[in-house]
């Protein structure tokens, strides 16, 4: 589906049909419509384009049967109401064997709330926007450059967050690559969703930012274990800091709930891998077992046990925060203490080594000299030291990004 059609027997030569073929995420754009003005001009502050198209137009990533082509998916600023318009110079022609690519119905397939070709009805969504309201619990409070936002939390228990989700949803398709839908017969989601609130004279507008999902599961004997899954913060609002605001508002909400036991995530990118460490060490700072003093004493399960108590933080995730804090708290001038803090993280790194050492000595008893001799050599002392080197150079480097981060909102202790 969607690739270079197969043209055996047919009359388009492949210099032509070549002609007809695009670059999915080079024709498609998304427009937030705020007013009818939005239908007819190209603002930069509003526009953005997809990530991934694969979901849609097949792993070519390419819409076949056109010239010029270009599709303006819009979404009504709050509810997210879409109206797609498709525009060409030229087709293929209609005496070839070969179909152009059903743009309209690839879209409505992956589209489960639908959407509109009738400009005049989009026009009057535009206007009922105005008067969309989030569903579900506030939940949280902030400005930023004098601009106010605010946070929800919602289950689909919430007739009116199941459609809105339905909408807002479609999103992932072209910004998280293999996402699926959630199931929204499926009551263990919640879903936390952010927006912008804008005063307009006496009444008030919101405009969708962005959602946070996660799935509570059984956590032996009596806890849930809730399990972060699909994060998006929409492209004209990305870092801007709504993604830790976000994060840090689910933390809070689910920190109160005595049932939690701690919080997971699922598969996480590099991004939200940053974007999770800032928010943990954001939140451990304060905590007393993370004071510089203790943190040069070494890794603790007081450390555990206080960020699992108080912010629901994993135990390996602790040791993360804990890594990063260090170094924050070391003079890395001083070389002694900077060795110190290095051999620390090193010892960390080298522990799958130490145990993968101890199975294949295990496994010494089943294998003949000269095989067990090969299988350690591929495991020598200089392999495994330039592997820590370069692990640790990694480490540091992804940590010192979230230490410059912090630097511009938390002071140095």
């Amino acid at each position: 589906m969607n690739g270079l059609p197969s043209l055996s027997g047919g009359t388009l030569e492949r210099g032509n049909r070549e002609k007809f073929v695009c670059e999915a995420a080079e024709v498609i754009t998304f427009r937030l419509a705020e007013s009818v003005e939005d239908l007819h001009r190209n603002d930069e502050t509003r526009t953005f384009k997809p990530e991934f198209t694969h979901q849609v137009f097949g792993d070519n990533e390419v819409i076949f049967g056109y010239k010029g082509l270009k599709v303006d998916i819009f979404f009504t600023v709050g509810s997210l109401k879409q109206f797609v318009r498709v525009n060409y110079t030229d087709r293929v022609p209609s005496s070839v064997n070969v179909e152009p690519d059903n743009i309209l119905k690839l879209l409505m397939d992956q589209t489960p709330s639908g959407f509109t070709t009738n400009e005049s009805d989009f026009v009057l969504d535009i206007e009922k926007d105005r008067s969309f309201r989030p569903a579900g619990t506030l939940i949280a409070c902030y400005q930023n450059d004098e601009k106010k936002y605010e946070i929800y939390s919602a289950s689909f228990k919430n007739n009116q967050f199941r459609d809105f989700h339905s909408r807002m949803q479609t999103f992932i398709l072209w910004y998280i690559d293999a996402a699926s839908y959630l199931d929204s017969d499926d009551l263990s989601w919640k879903v936390y969703t952010l927006f912008e609130k804008v005063k307009e004279g006496n009444s008030v507008r919101y405009s969708s930012i962005g959602f946070l999902s996660c799935y509570s599961y059984y956590h032996y004997p009596n806890k849930v274990r809730p399990r972060i899954s699909q994060v998006l913060i929409l492209p004209p609002y990305q870092k801007q800091g709504h993604g830790a605001h976000l994060l840090s508002a689910l933390y809070d909400d689910i920190s109160r709930n005595s049932s939690v036991y701690d919080i997971t995530v699922e598969d996480p990118s590099e991004n939200f891998t940053r974007l999770r460490n800032y928010v943990d060490v954001l939140k451990c700072c304060r905590l007393a077992s993370f004071q510089p003093d203790k943190l040069k004493r070494g890794f603790t399960q007081e450390m555990v046990d206080e960020a699992r108590s108080e912010h629901k933080i994993t135990a390996i995730q602790v040791r993360k925060i804990y890594e990063i804090l260090r170094l924050r708290a070391t003079d890395v001038s001083d070389s002694q203490e900077y060795r110190k803090y290095r051999l620390d993280v090193k010892r960390r790194i080298n522990i799958p080594f130490l145990k993968e050492k101890r199975n294949f000595e295990k496994l010494s008893k089943f294998l003949k000299k000269d095989e067990f001799a090969a299988v350690m050599n591929s495991k020598s002392a200089e392999n495994q030291q330039e592997f820590l080197q370069k692990s640790y150079k990694e480490l540091e480097f992804e940590y010192r990004k979230v230490i410059e981060r912090l630097s511009t909102h938390i002071p140095f202790p």
